[in-house]
């Protein structure tokens, strides 16, 4: 029997939904190479002028969400009253018309069996290319975020989240069918779930100060959040800190701090981006963060409470709610002028900071990994379409 042909789909929309396929993807091979067809795609860049437009559109959304929280929750806002899903569908139909086509179009010319989505846009032209060409195709969609947002096409054959309050709002607010709806625990990629140095063998791997107070700064890939800032007030500290910043895809703020005169007390370490950002989180005593799914997991993956400055919209305010109110491994700290206060707290109570590594470690174990729990999910699906046996 043909071996079943599984798309992978990657999208650049924040690294989070990357990320969170990159896991998956590794646990398909780890655990069923031999029975798949896997192929992986970043799905918009395939030489297709409207799906490249799209992502760029996409892309610079997120970036926009990120430096306007106004703009973010009045997105989030505008669809729960313009008619939820419905509205999501027709504007794709009509305004973005052009470019799901062109989306549907790259997925049918790998003949996929299966298509897994860690993206809203590509779940609803998956389901597209199933409604119109494909009626036998099978669309599998990993939810990387900690909450259903209104986006989300609830017809996808498996909807797979990585908490219970997801689940629950998956059936009872957005109307998944019971069926369709799973659970697993957090992914992680096998890079970060086989990281497991010391703090201070990853500040002697970095070059970094072996036993000064250590804080990481970021703000996604674009560094659009509140990171410059947090940066510039944390630089009047008077302890001595190790501060990394983490300028991703943002030259300007690279450049920024680059110029930036620093006090003798301070070590300032500039990073742009980096696959490797989560050996700093590793090395560091603390993570300042807005609340993005991916990067806050990674960081409690490597055993390093968060303090959230930020949230740019529903998504990532639910992710601090789980992450922080919920399973308190970390503290938020909205204020940019109340941060230094917070830093200093840490610094000087470390039995808090231990507290909030006690917390990660029995509620955040990389090593009962989602991305192996998504792939038995995938492959007992596929017997049951006796596309395996």
């Amino acid at each position: 029997m043909q071996k079943p042909r599984i798309l992978l789909t990657y999208i650049e929309s924040g690294m989070g939904h990357i990320m969170s396929m990159k896991a998956i993807a590794e646990g398909l091979k780890e655990k069923y190479a031999d029975q798949l067809e896997i192929i992986e795609s970043y799905i918009m860049d395939q030489g297709s002028k409207e799906t490249e437009q799209f992502e760029k559109f996409l892309s610079d959304c997120t970036k926009k969400t990120n430096k306007d929280k106004i703009f973010g929750i009045g997105i989030f806002w505008f669809l729960e009253l313009a008619g939820k899903q419905h509205f999501m569908r027709l504007i794709h139909r009509t305004i973005f018309k052009k470019f799901t086509d062109a989306t549907i179009q790259v997925m049918k010319s790998y003949n996929p069996d299966v298509i897994i989505s860690t993206h809203y846009f590509i779940t609803f032209a998956a389901l597209e290319l199933k409604k119109k060409y494909m009626p036998n195709l099978t669309v599998i969609t990993y939810n990387p975020d900690n909450n259903v947002h209104v986006w989300w096409d609830n017809r996808t054959d498996l909807f797979i989240n990585n908490n219970v309050a997801a689940c629950d709002e998956a059936i009872r607010r957005r109307k998944f069918t019971y069926q369709s709806v799973r659970r697993v625990f957090f992914t992680a990629r096998k890079e970060v779930a086989e990281a497991n140095l010391t703090r201070r063998e990853y500040r002697e791997k970095h070059n970094l100060p072996l036993d000064q107070f250590t804080i990481m700064i970021a703000d996604g890939a674009y560094a659009q959040g509140k990171a410059k800032k947090v940066c510039n007030s944390l630089l009047k500290l008077n302890i001595p800190v190790t501060i990394i910043m983490l300028a991703g895809k943002n030259e300007k703020v690279y450049q920024y701090f680059k110029k930036k005169k620093v006090k003798n007390n301070i070590h300032l370490v500039l990073l742009k981006f980096t696959p490797l950002a989560y050996e700093y989180y590793g090395a560091s005593d603390v993570f300042i963060t807005k609340s993005g799914p991916n990067a806050v997991l990674d960081s409690l993956f490597m055993g390093t409470p968060v303090i959230v400055d930020y949230y740019a919209h529903n998504i990532e305010k639910a992710t601090a709610k789980l992450f922080v109110d919920d399973l308190k491994c970390g503290v938020t700290c909205y204020n940019i002028r109340h941060i230094n206060k917070a830093v200093v707290y840490l610094y000087e109570h470390p039995e808090f900071l231990e507290e909030l590594r006690k917390n990660i470690k029995k509620n955040v174990n990389k090593n009962d990994n989602g991305s192996e729990q998504i792939a038995d999910i995938i492959i007992k699906e596929l017997k049951e379409r006796d596309l395996i046996h």
